[in-house]
């Protein structure tokens, strides 16, 4: 089958062109409908008139050569996801990216779609940039094999998770799981699956799940000595451990992951690792542990001129010194926090939320008149970036201020504001299901 009515689609679409403008003086808006849709075979001289209205060519190319595109592909794909180098994957993408692709054969055109949208998802990439292709895949219909299925299912789960939305994507991802005796996958795309579905499971909070698919994905990485995807599924077996309370556990992954990263000198995991440890000291109430290993991350992270780990993890010493009430250390901080932020105006990053915390933080201890005006800012930050954890957390600080302060009605909205926070993360309606 021809994927000429999704080219015609997706070209329509990116385009911001609506059906009876494209359609006026070509053919009806309903066979246009149809054509887009693959219900009908429209005549050659209908596709050229709707491609010269577009604006666009599509070369007559072999079926030899679009599968020889799609193993290229398919090759860079794997590479990807195993190695996940950035750089790597901006430069093998250039060729496939500097012009537009279009395959005729349907299978091809949706494998194409569906490896460049997993790669451009490593690469991080705006969601506006993604939308042309996610509305592409979103329209792939149920003709389609197994294995592509599970590719589908698999990438969709990948961005629901990535929009923070992970219930959506845990949906996804247990619909793949469904193809996987169906289909002809294979041992590395098994593992990277079980990866991703352990994160997802931990996000919402099943952690034996997290912890059984990590270590049947682990399993994978260590025989073929891919280190850095084993130094991943450690550390989610071990935040899975450290959530559950079994602090033994969770330390024995964090270091078995540390092994790992000063064996083969992977730098980059040495300070998420210890990043890790010292919220594993933290939440066992070991202040002094867990500062020591965050200054550990912290000298690494300056040392790779990594400014958002330094944000996060000078934040992780505030909220240790805070819990001590040791004010004169958390001010220090703080400032340090918000010298680094000024350091940072030219960045392409944005780094709103640290400022808040850091404010929030500040104006606190000073007791400072302004710490509402700066609590009502950040919360309504953080619900608009959707960070409920922050919403929840911040709403219950400034409704304790406020019933401090006698504004009764006031608190009262921040308290259920958090309340609500509260139920969203136990996925549940109604205080009856507490």
């Amino acid at each position: 089958m021809s994927s000429i009515g999704h080219i015609i689609k997706s070209e329509r679409i990116d385009q911001s062109m609506k059906q009876t403008t494209l359609a006026k003086g070509i053919c009806s808006t309903s066979y246009l409908s149809k054509i887009e849709n693959s219900l009908t075979v429209p005549s050659e001289e209908v596709v050229n008139l709707l491609l010269k209205k577009l604006d666009i060519e599509i070369d007559q190319v072999s079926s030899e050569k679009e599968n020889k595109v799609i193993t290229s592909l398919s090759e860079l794909y794997k590479i990807g996801v195993l190695k996940r180098d950035k750089n790597f994957i901006r430069g093998a993408l250039q060729k496939y990216t500097d012009e537009k692709l279009h395959f005729l054969q349907l299978n091809n055109y949706y494998s194409y779609q569906l490896y460049l949208f997993r790669l451009l998802l490593i690469l991080d990439e705006k969601k506006e940039n993604l939308q042309s292709i996610y509305k592409a895949i979103v329209q792939i219909k149920d003709e389609i094999d197994e294995k592509t299925k599970f590719i589908l299912n698999l990438n969709l789960g990948i961005y629901s998770y990535l929009e923070g939305n992970y219930q959506a994507a845990l949906s996804r991802l247990e619909l793949s799981l469904g193809h996987l005796n169906k289909g002809s996958i294979e041992e590395w795309e098994l593992a990277d699956f079980y990866n991703v579905l352990s994160l997802t499971y931990s996000k919402c909070n099943e952690f034996f799940n997290a912890i059984n698919y990590a270590s049947k994905s682990l399993l994978y990485y260590k025989d073929n000595l891919l280190f850095e995807r084993a130094i991943d599924n450690y550390i989610v077996i071990g935040i899975a451990y450290k959530k559950m309370r079994q602090f033994q556990e969770a330390e024995k992954n964090y270091y078995l992951a540390a092994k790992l990263a000063k064996d083969y000198k992977l730098i980059n995991y040495e300070e998420v690792i210890y990043q890790n440890l010292g919220s594993l000291y933290a939440i066992q109430g070991c202040p002094e542990k867990a500062i020591e290993f965050y200054k550990l991350s912290l000298k690494i992270k300056e040392e790779d001129c990594n400014a958002e780990g330094y944000l996060l993890t000078t934040l992780s010493i505030i909220k240790e010194y805070s819990k001590q009430s040791d004010h004169q250390q958390v001010l220090q901080w703080c400032q340090k926090g918000l010298i680094k932020i000024a350091q940072e105006k030219s960045s392409t990053k944005n780094y709103f939320a640290y400022f808040y915390h850091l404010e929030i933080y500040s104006h606190y201890l000073n007791q400072t008149e302004e710490l509402e005006m700066v609590l009502t800012e950040a919360i309504s930050y953080f619900e608009n970036e959707q960070d409920g954890r922050h919403v929840q957390k911040y709403s219950i600080l400034l409704a304790d201020y406020l019933f401090k302060h006698h504004k009764f009605k006031a608190a009262s909205i921040y308290y259920q504001k958090a309340n609500q926070v509260l139920f969203k993360q136990k996925f549940i309606n109604n205080w009856e299901d507490l």
